[in-house]
């Protein structure tokens, strides 16, 4: 039986089919695996100078059957690594496949784990790293999160040299292996970088005088991490101006919501904007709550603040609820808490809600 990828290569032009050998080979085989528009071109740009044929093409496709890889699998593998297209199922890639079983890895995983690192078929230094991280980690499942935030981590690291000095130091700092974990899982490149770099970070990341057993510690080394102390410098003084507080009250801020230092000055300008001038909040109230900043304005802050003030307007509000409060809740309970109680004594006003978060005008109600 044709799979769904086999049946798409097959039909898409017939002189392929009459000839066997794909007479315009990267665009047709980008096309065929289920890439479309500029990623297909991106990727047949990267394969002009790579042979193939049709038969070689099948043979892989059927290959990947054995792991119940979906056309968009095998698209989004073809995007991640255009050299995908043209593996052969040949002694590599069949002992890749052996090596990933021996440590542990069942045939839905192998699957998940191609659609995420392609390479891993191709590469025999990555089943190393593989190892290491599934015995760091301690399951596939949080190793595939780290990969999928950073598939960079069996491409381009040496464990020996990096990843283990790194991991040594951080515990040296205080961090847990837990810790630790969630960092690598939250797609941060801190352990795959120069040990020399880490201690820079480590230092910048103390500047903001949070305990370093704590979580907060943990959040800024992510923030700071691929950011130079220059540049971290530059974005204190930014946010110290936009947000109108002094040294002590920005240093609050930063030790709250360390990820605060890894948004735009555009962003930022936007938020402040919209929570001073039209919300009416002051400083003191924003440095205390920096997370106001990390939401969207369209989608979070906007809609919501206009449901608290329809609210307050018919007197319906508690007056312990504030702006804060109504923004951090997750969307379900804000239906549950501040719409679905109101839904006959406030008609339209979900409706005027959800509308908002899709950038309609906010109506009089």
């Amino acid at each position: 039986m044709e799979t769904e990828a086999q049946i798409s290569l097959t039909t898409g032009h017939d002189t392929a089919v009459r000839s066997r050998r794909d007479p315009s080979p990267p665009r047709r085989r980008a096309a065929a695996c289920g890439l479309t528009g500029a990623e297909a071109l991106k990727a047949s740009k990267r394969l002009q100078k790579v042979p193939s044929n049709l038969d070689a093409a099948l043979t892989f496709l059927a290959f990947l059957a054995d792991f119940r890889l979906s056309k968009d699998d095998i698209a989004a593998a073809s995007s991640r690594y255009p050299r995908f297209l043209h593996l052969k199922v040949d002694e590599t890639l069949t002992s890749q496949v052996a090596r990933l079983r021996d440590i542990g890895l069942s045939t839905p995983e192998i699957g998940r784990l191609i659609t995420i690192a392609p390479c891993i078929l191709s590469n025999p230094r990555t089943i190393s790293r593989l190892e290491f991280y599934l015995s760091f980690l301690g399951s596939y499942p949080r190793v595939h999160s780290a990969l999928r935030n950073n598939s960079s981590l069996l491409r381009r690291n040496n464990i020996e040299s990096e990843v283990k000095p790194n991991i040594a130091f951080l515990e040296q700092c205080g961090l847990t292996t837990c810790d630790i974990a969630k960092i690598l899982m939250s797609g941060s490149r801190i352990l795959i970088m120069q040990p020399e770099h880490v201690k820079e970070i480590v230092a910048c990341a103390d500047k903001f005088g949070m305990p370093r057993e704590s979580a907060g510690f943990r959040y800024a080394l992510m923030a700071v991490t691929g950011i130079s102390p220059v540049r971290v410098s530059a974005k204190l003084d930014f946010l110290r101006m936009v947000i109108g507080c002094s040294d002590a009250q920005l240093h609050i801020a930063v030790s709250r919501f360390p990820l605060i230092l890894t948004y735009s000055e555009v962003k930022l300008s936007r938020s402040l904007e919209f929570l001073k001038a039209e919300v009416g909040l002051e400083p003191q109230y924003i440095v205390l709550r920096p997370a106001l900043l990390g939401y969207s304005i369209q989608k979070r802050l906007m809609p919501r603040y206009h449901v608290m003030k329809v609210l307050n307007e018919k007197g319906l509000l508690k007056k312990d609820t504030d702006f804060y409060s109504m923004v951090k809740i997750v969307e379900e309970s804000f239906f549950k808490k501040f719409l679905l109680p109101y839904h006959r004594s406030v008609p339209g006003l979900e409706k005027a809600y959800l509308a908002a978060r899709e950038g309609k005008m906010f109506p009089e109600i």
